[in-house]
């Protein structure tokens, strides 16, 4: 992996975490808004970032109020398995309609943390899962286009995602 990798997914991890723990009171819990999620639309150029995506969440979650082995292997497993299966779907939609598999990541998202916390007990699943899904999709759709903006400013300026 060259360097310039290695830098993108350190400061994609370090962002993540910096704007996670921004807004600590709404990022964790039951009913959660995390802006940092609208870097996950980064995975769609290069699946490589889906590991700064897991590991900015490792570190954001060493906060959270649930921490443990849920929050600390679950959370960025699944997060960057989710971000493989959305840069997948993307490619396989020949790099076309962006949301629609940042829907899909919304999804696994949502998903994955109502498992964790009905498991720990904050919740019934249905109960947690749809307003995490929700506020993930509004994070993931609206980070499109941000985050295809910001790309098409670096390309213009010689920098490649």
């Amino acid at each position: 992996m060259s360097t310039r990798r290695v830098v993108y997914i350190s400061t994609i991890a370090a962002l993540y975490f910096v704007f996670t723990v921004a807004i600590a009171p709404i990022s964790y819990g039951p009913i959660q808004f995390r802006v940092s999620e609208a870097l996950k639309v980064l995975v769609l150029f290069n699946p490589v970032y889906a590991l700064g995506i897991g590991l900015g969440t490792f570190f954001a979650n060493m906060i959270s109020p649930f921490v443990g082995p849920w929050e600390l292997i679950w959370m960025p497993f699944t997060d960057m398995a989710g971000g493989l299966l959305a840069w997948l779907i993307y490619r396989a939609l020949g790099r076309r309609w962006p949301v629609v598999p940042m829907v899909l990541y919304a999804v696994t998202t949502g998903a994955a943390v109502g498992l964790m916390l009905s498991m720990l007990g904050s919740g019934g699943y249905w109960v947690v899962t749809l307003p995490v899904a929700g506020s993930e999709l509004i994070i993931l759709i609206a980070g499109v286009p941000v985050i295809f903006g910001i790309q098409r400013l670096l390309h213009s300026r010689g920098i490649e995602l």
